[in-house]
């Protein structure tokens, strides 16, 4: 977690523009080369396997969602981010009484517990992409030290191991961001890309909102269907809504 720094009054970096509308999946990759496009697809199958029957990142794209948050000159952020101080420093123990009052923007937040930490939004000074260029360079660096090969030439079992060693932040060589930060990462945009809307460029032919049963984007649903507690529909995506989204 970054100390605080004696900056000018927060600055919220701009959102992305919200994408285009689009029926076809994403096919490109525009901001990994190709050895990180292939390391993000092999580290999000590790957190989410699957098959053509039981879909998991790949077949749902998840990193075509991560490349596309990714690209752009915004830095990665998708939603408006603070990018100076305040920041969160978790504590054990009580916070200091002469902190209590302070109201300077220079200050670091304190907390005494680590639960509360998710109330403060985005807490690094690294931008979305240098977390994963960094990320991604430390965990073949943490493959090579730890298996004697680069992520993508382990095995199945193997690579697994390197992903629990950086959830357990235990993965020597991650510094910022550390091990566990950078699965946490990850972990979350997996999630996201499987069942985000398609248009994110993840959720791929709308195999993660099958899965779970989410109908998607529709826009209503009749007196009749809402009765009905065994009613079941195939996913809309927003893409596909026109006029009522039926």
């Amino acid at each position: 977690m970054p100390v605080a720094a004696q900056q000018a009054t927060p600055v919220a970096t701009p959102a992305t523009t919200e994408p285009t509308e689009r029926a076809e999946p994403a096919t490109a990759i525009e901001f990994f080369n190709a050895q990180e496009s292939a390391m993000v697809e092999a580290l999000t199958v590790r957190i989410l396997p699957g098959s053509a029957d039981d879909p998991g990142a790949r077949e749902a794209g998840v990193v075509y969602y991560i490349d596309r948050i990714l690209a752009g000159s915004n830095g990665g952020y998708s939603v408006k981010t603070y990018t100076q101080g305040p920041y969160l420093v978790v504590r054990e123990g009580e916070t200091p009484v002469e902190n209590t009052s302070r109201t300077d923007i220079y200050q670091v937040v304190e907390t005494t517990s680590g639960d509360e930490a998710s109330r403060y939004g985005y807490q690094s000074l690294l931008t979305p992409q240098e977390i994963y260029r960094r990320g991604l360079e430390s965990v073949d660096a943490f493959a090579q030290s730890a298996f004697g090969s680069p992520f993508l030439e382990l095995s199945e079992a193997d690579q697994d191991a390197v992903l629990e060693a950086m959830e357990a932040d235990e993965a020597t060589g991650f510094e910022a961001p550390t091990g566990n930060a950078f699965f946490v990462k990850l972990r979350n945009d997996t999630i996201e890309g499987m069942f985000s809307d398609p248009i994110y460029g993840g959720n791929r032919d709308m195999v993660g909102w099958t899965l779970i049963g989410y109908p998607g984007a529709r826009g209503f649903y009749t007196a009749e269907e809402m009765a009905n507690s065994s009613f079941s529909a195939p996913p809309v995506s927003l893409a596909e809504l026109t006029g009522h989204g039926r």
